[in-house]
């Protein structure tokens, strides 16, 4: 997936090693091997005529939570640090965003974390994500504006992202299923 990384209005921070990996790993074919996964079990499951998954969150986190644990990060369920640095990679409900945010916050107060990532796929990217839940999930506009909102409340290295597709060819897998 491609991502776009800002800092928070508070922080310029320096950029981590395990930041800039922590974005190669994500660039890395996972919206196609997720999108590839997704297709099959779909449409194995439509040949079958069992109810088919309709969205592909189930399977952007499991190949997420593999490249990360298999390229020496700790964690999973979207949450992963390695040596200072920790990431999220957020697909939950809307409700959840306090929570991803005061996580940061703990880990950079209480454990002593020198970059805190969060990121979360924008609207569009959501639609195909999961569609009949993309206005209840974490988008990266919501992140954004929260973000923004807290300006002079949080003094954190937080830098904040938006994950979208790599290339529109995906899309063509995932809909033509």
């Amino acid at each position: 997936m491609k991502t776009r990384l800002l800092a928070s209005p508070w922080a310029k921070p320096q950029l981590t090693r395990e930041t800039a990996e922590a974005i190669e790993l994500l660039k890395d074919d996972v919206w196609k091997e997720a999108s590839v996964l997704f297709a099959a079990e779909r449409d194995a499951k439509l040949r079958s005529g069992q109810s088919a998954p309709k969205g592909m969150q189930r399977y952007l986190n499991d190949v997420i939570t593999k490249r990360f644990t298999s390229n020496g990060w700790i964690g999973e369920a979207g949450y992963f640090f390695k040596d200072k640095t920790w990431v999220r990679v957020t697909f939950r409900h809307q409700m959840s965003l306090g929570a991803d945010i005061l996580d940061a916050i703990k880990v950079c107060k209480k454990e002593g974390m020198q970059q805190a990532v969060i990121l979360a796929a924008n609207r569009k990217t959501l639609d195909l994500i999961t569609p009949n839940d993309a206005a209840a999930i974490v988008s990266f506009e919501k992140l954004e504006r929260e973000i923004m909102s807290l300006n002079g409340a949080l003094d954190i290295p937080l830098l904040f992202g938006e994950l979208t597709p790599l290339s529109s060819a995906s899309y063509t897998l995932m809909l033509s299923t």
